[in-house]
């Protein structure tokens, strides 16, 4: 597998909302880039491609203790399969999340996320359109939302996503990579989340997930 470049966080990202200015909209012309931005990372992590992922993560439930392990996972580009070392969400070791319809949502974190919600948040994208979506700007940061449920996608001074926020006052903070995020901070009334990527690797047809899918 190849390993992952280190982690590095800027704490202002955390800060941003309680600085920033009041959002502005911005014209159709400068939301171009970031629309193009945004399809272009939901093209390549949605279309016809396998990965397999090994992250070092913790998480800390409203309710509970704080769990420390690592999370692998398999993702094929309709379904993610995830296996913990350690007890991430409840009492859960693996799981299964799917877009399909009907699929199953057993999330490796603490949490009530949609099933495409929750491997949006793993991968680091929404499979979810910017076209014609409302762009704003706030200081450095610009904001597309991706629909009125509250699910937005916000862009860093470099033009990379920094955060996901999605509803029921749920966000998650990236270090943005490809084709993975090196880093994912997620918070929301579940408790607490991060993981940091320790490597990946394409995941071949055929090659079976050790110990069976979840």
């Amino acid at each position: 597998m190849r390993r992952a470049a280190p982690a590095v966080l800027a704490a202002a990202l955390f800060s941003a909302c309680a600085t920033a200015p009041a959002p502005v909209a911005v014209s159709a012309a400068e939301a171009v880039p970031y629309v193009a931005q945004w399809e272009e990372r939901r093209a390549e992590v949605y279309g016809p491609r396998r990965l397999k992922a090994l992250y070092k993560g913790e998480a800390a439930p409203k309710i509970g203790a704080i769990v420390r392990g690592y999370l692998s996972v398999w993702w094929d580009g309709s379904t993610l399969v995830w296996k913990a070392s350690a007890p991430l969400a409840g009492d859960l070791r693996a799981g299964r999340m799917s877009l399909l319809p009907g699929g199953e949502n057993v999330s490796p974190f603490p949490g009530r996320l949609a099933p495409a919600d929750a491997i949006g948040a793993l991968l680091g994208v929404l499979d979810l359109s910017a076209a014609g979506r409302p762009v704003e700007r706030a200081g450095e940061l610009v904001t597309i939302r991706l629909d009125g449920a509250g699910r937005a996608a916000q862009f860093g001074a470099d033009g990379r996503i920094v955060s996901l926020f999605f509803p029921g006052r749920t966000r998650v903070t990236f270090e943005s990579a490809r084709p993975l995020p090196l880093r994912l901070d997620a918070s929301g009334p579940g408790g607490t989340a991060s993981l940091a990527l320790e490597s990946w690797a394409e995941w071949p047809s055929g090659e079976a997930i050790p110990g069976g899918g979840a």
